[in-house]
């Protein structure tokens, strides 16, 4: 009876033995898998590598942090990287320049309302899937590698040195004339400092936009606020032009133009100093000669006149 039990139970076990591993039971003749069907069968079950992250957004000065105008190149490095395709900073997308399997090359996107402040990275792969950030994580030595996770990545926005230069000279100089340098027109001024806090941002002067320091001789478009415009129109590489249903787009920086009498000439011009953003308003306020002003509302001088406002959004 003992040795009855013993056999049925081993013959059950080989039974159970062949049902898991496909073939017949153990001892029992059939064919074998082969090394090449065997390889084949374990490539179909390994994951394909997944990109990661493995630092921060460096711009070239080594700084995570760029202008709020955007445009700074920047690079995150990884492994795996191959498939990314797409980057969000905040809101805004990014455009990646170039992509290997160690580093992705990316141009920042300008800041949501060109306003300073940190705001989150995200890298995604062709599938739409957001690429992990990961570093290696401490080991002792002779122990297998691991990975934990660390801070996501970030980028700042700062203001842009060039509108900082040009604010710096309007504040410093709506009331204070550089009458030494540029000269001063009498009751007509207005474009001659606009065009001052121009050069400030890094502009150069053109056949169209000059002046003459020699002989303190004006161009047009360097002292009329409609010949100005005219030369804004012509070189858009230089502005665009905003209309004031467009205000949300207004930034620190551009140009203001008002037409008092609505002849459809410019009649009064201005650099935007102040951008103020509520729920459902923009307000603007501007700095200026001839009515000398740092920060004077747009609105009010609108209440004031009953004219029409446009704005050059300056490049």
């Amino acid at each position: 009876m003992i040795g009855g039990t013993i056999a049925a139970a081993s013959a059950a076990v080989a039974i159970s033995v062949g049902l898991a591993t496909g073939g017949g039971a153990i001892g029992a003749t059939g064919p074998m898998p082969s090394a090449t069907s065997a390889a084949a069968l374990s490539s179909r079950h390994t994951a394909q590598p997944e990109p990661i992250v493995r630092g921060s957004i460096i711009a070239a000065n080594g700084a995570s942090a760029g202008p709020v105008t955007g445009g700074t190149v920047v690079t995150v490095s990884g492994a795996d990287l191959g498939t990314v395709a797409s980057v969000d900073f905040g809101d805004n997308a990014g455009k990646v320049v170039s992509v290997t399997d160690k580093r992705v090359t990316i141009t920042t996107p300008a800041a949501t309302g060109f306003s300073t402040g940190t705001v989150a990275v995200r890298l995604f792969d062709v599938d739409g899937k957001t690429v992990p950030v990961a570093a290696p994580a401490p080991r002792a030595v002779g122990s297998a590698p691991a990975s934990v996770a660390i801070t996501p990545l970030s980028f700042s926005y700062l203001p842009d040195p060039r509108i900082a230069a040009q604010m710096k000279y309007a504040l410093a100089h709506w009331q204070d004339y550089a009458s030494g340098s540029y000269g001063r027109i009498p009751g007509n001024d207005c474009v001659n400092f606009t065009s001052q806090t121009l050069i400030a941002r890094g502009w150069t002067m053109d056949a169209g936009w000059s002046f003459n320091a020699a002989t303190f001789q004006y161009s047009p478009a360097w002292s009329g606020s409609t010949a100005f415009a005219a030369y804004l129109s012509a070189h858009p590489e230089r502005a665009a032009a905003l209309t004031d249903s467009q205000r949300e787009l207004v930034k620190v920086g551009d140009i203001v133009q008002f037409d008092w009498d609505r002849t459809g000439d410019r009649d009064h011009t201005g650099v935007v100093t102040r951008v103020v953003k509520t729920a459902g308003s923009v307000k603007i306020y501007y700095a200026a000669h001839t009515l000398d002003t740092d920060f004077k509302s747009v609105d009010e001088s609108l209440a004031n006149t009953g004219g029409t406002v446009s704005y050059w959004s300056v490049a």
